[in-house]
């Protein structure tokens, strides 16, 4: 797996800060729900 670099990381982060502060934490959970189930080895 490759790094993805500093400027992703960034744009991760600049996105989710545009989330209201009390819906993060939801949106991180149903994100990586998604990761997982699309990309996650069976």
């Amino acid at each position: 797996m490759k790094p993805l670099g500093m400027e992703t990381a960034r744009r991760w982060v600049a996105a989710l800060m545009l989330v209201p502060e009390d819906q993060r934490e939801k949106l991180v959970d149903a994100i990586e729900a998604q990761i997982v189930a699309e990309f996650g080895q069976d």
